[in-house]
């Protein structure tokens, strides 16, 4: 069996971070890195970025990461072990690490404020793709929630893959269930 490509999406502001992330991204042949950056910025920083990329992505599974975060060493050979594993083709939720320690998810189950970007792989078939919503509050959470694999198909997997950039606390204040709620998005699924 052939190794299966990933597109690495990275939304980019321009901050010098962004070294470090591509720094830290295992590309296989016939990986792609997508580095997305509007001037300005899109006021909704990072949606219309990681659309972009999603629409230009070419590889078999999708990845998002953001400037000033990095993948942990291994990462790919972790990704293509657990594509190999996912014979069905569904979307893989991997694990982030916060610099605060906090990991997430937390529990198998896509809600908001339990997912982030930064943990999806997910097969490149636009048909099953929600767009990113130009909200950016939740934004990965409704990326994921409205995706047309049934939830309980989504895959959950142990390994951390992803060191967020920024701490948790602040994010986790602006995500809040009742901002979901106000949107009329779901709080999860299971």
């Amino acid at each position: 069996m052939e190794n299966k490509t990933i597109s690495f999406i990275i939304p980019t502001v321009g901050r010098d971070s962004l070294k470090k992330t591509l720094a830290s991204i295992e590309s296989w042949s016939g990986d792609e890195v997508l580095v997305i950056q509007h001037n300005p910025p899109s006021g909704n920083w990072g949606n219309n970025e990681r659309q972009e990329g999603t629409d230009k992505a070419k590889c078999d599974y999708l990845a998002f990461i953001d400037d000033d975060d990095v993948y942990v060493p291994g990462h790919r050979e972790i990704m293509a072990n657990a594509i190999k594993e996912n014979v069905n083709g569904y979307p893989i939720m991997f694990r982030m690490r916060y610099p605060s320690g906090r990991v997430l998810w937390e529990i198998k189950k896509i809600k908001c404020g339990n997912i982030g970007a930064p943990m999806f792989l997910v097969p490149n078939k636009k048909e099953s793709l929600h767009k990113w919503e130009p909200e950016r509050s939740a934004a990965d959470f409704i990326f994921a929630d409205k995706w047309h694999w049934p939830a309980k198909l989504t895959v959950w997997r142990e390994e951390i893959i992803a060191l967020p950039g920024h701490d948790d606390e602040k994010w986790l204040n602006k995500w809040s269930y009742g901002e979901a709620q106000k949107r009329g998005y779901k709080l999860g699924r299971v």
